[in-house]
């Protein structure tokens, strides 16, 4: 078994790293990490005891042909806890005995020099999210209290910009730069302040609201378009909520039954393979806040649509891939669970290559033809690495008036599929 330790690095300046953090590095066999944190360290790469951290899957996929024996440290700036490296390792080892070591993220060093308390704030990472203006906008209309960590890309100036184009320059905004370095940087002053600095990658903002929408208005919906069932605290969208064009969508009652049995966790990622319009993956990305949602399409007019509807709520959490699957599958982050609603002729192809992401993948396929469900059902029984777990066939019946009259008029049924990766030689406890 692997022992791996998850170091935190602190906000940059070496005056932070903690004790522990340094005796954890002392202790480790190898140790991992881009060469700014390894200076702070006081490290240098010599590819035999300490390697920089390059491509971040391809060095993991590296580090599982390493031996058992060997400890290895990786390095991670802030807390490992906040938006980091953590969930990632646990999902690629997730058999390795996993040791985190906190440190002082640059979120809580920024909040300190503000003299802002955090208990009360929402914290988002536009890392890797795309953050539009949209999704700013409406972050910080239902947020009293943002933290967001920037990239190169959406750096405080531009989110300044967007929310003086919304028309909220009376909000409170402060942005800093370089926290803890010699020549760290803090704006204070509202959107219009921050607009007018540039600001390096190494940066982040706060924004207060005291105008923000209340506790009940913040669910991305209206009364008229929630009011589906409660999924953990989350009320489900009914089909009015979301923008539509020609693009065929799961209708509500099938999702409500998707999302159910997916079983999904604050932080579970997972890929919609065939995500049209974006229903299941806008409901997936509100369960799953602290987790990811990576939506997967070609067809060009499905694609406008599903860009809409991220942008119409606000989804941050919701990646974009475009392309065919499973040829785009190449690079994207281990899933914990997939919902495949639309995979063409590549089923076969699909479930062989998320078998090679290892055990423990939940995977949910939905049937309407009677050739996806004989080919589904053949598949999860013979794919290497899969097994068949239940088999529910779901028909949706609402009433149509007829004169004084009403028939039940029913729509087409859709069989869902549930399997899950395994490890050949386990025991096929709960196995349909």
């Amino acid at each position: 078994m692997k022992h791996i330790r998850i170091i935190g690095g602190g906000p940059g300046d070496k005056a932070y790293i903690l004790p522990m953090a340094r005796k954890a590095v002392a202790e480790s066999s190898l140790i991992i990490g881009d060469k700014r944190l390894l200076q702070t360290f006081g490290l240098e790469a010599d590819e035999t005891h300490i390697f920089e951290m390059g491509r971040m899957m391809e060095r993991l996929e590296w580090l599982k042909k390493q031996p058992d024996s060997l400890s290895a440290g990786i390095l991670v700036s802030g807390d490992p806890l906040m938006y980091s490296l953590f969930r990632l390792v646990r999902r690629t080892f997730p058999d390795a005995q996993v040791e985190i070591i906190p440190g002082i993220g640059s979120i809580q060093a920024f909040a300190a020099r503000l003299g802002e308390s955090m208990e009360d704030a929402k914290i988002l990472s536009a890392h890797g999210r795309n953050m539009t203006g949209e999704m700013l906008v409406k972050e910080v209309s239902r947020s009293p209290k943002l933290f967001i960590l920037c990239d190169n890309e959406r750096t405080p100036d531009r989110m300044a910009r967007e929310l003086i184009k919304a028309g909220l320059t009376s909000v409170d905004m402060a942005a800093g730069s370089r926290i803890s370095y010699p020549d760290e940087v803090i704006v204070s002053g509202g959107p219009k302040a921050v607009f007018l600095e540039k600001y390096p990658a190494l940066s982040l903002v706060m924004i207060k609201n005291p105008e923000a929408a209340a506790p009940a208005e913040r669910s991305g919906a209206n009364e008229n378009t929630c009011g589906g069932p409660v999924c953990d605290g989350v009320s489900l969208l009914r089909d009015s909520a979301f923008l539509r064009n020609g693009t065929p969508m799961t209708r509500e009652e099938v999702r409500w039954v998707v999302l159910g049995k997916m079983g999904l966790s604050a932080n579970s990622v997972v890929w919609d393979v065939g995500a049209g319009t974006g229903s299941v993956s806008i409901e997936c990305a509100r369960q799953c806040p602290a987790g990811k949602v990576i939506s997967i399409e070609k067809n060009p007019e499905a694609l406008k649509i599903l860009y809409q509807n991220r942008a119409h709520f606000g989804i941050s959490n919701m990646d974009i891939i475009e392309g065919t699957a499973p040829e785009v599958f190449e690079g994207l982050e281990r899933p914990t669970h997939v919902f495949i609603g639309g995979a063409g002729r590549a089923l076969s192809a699909i479930l062989e290559k998320i078998c090679r992401y290892g055990a423990g993948i939940q995977i949910l396929i939905a049937c309407v033809t009677l050739e996806t469900m004989t080919e589904a059902y053949s598949l999860v029984d013979s794919v290497r690495g899969l097994r068949r777990r239940e088999i529910v066939t779901v028909r949706i019946e609402t009433a149509r008036p007829v004169g004084s009259y009403h028939l039940m008029e029913g729509g087409h049924p859709v069989t869902l599929i549930t399997a899950e990766t395994w490890n050949e030689g386990e025991k096929h406890e709960g196995e349909y």
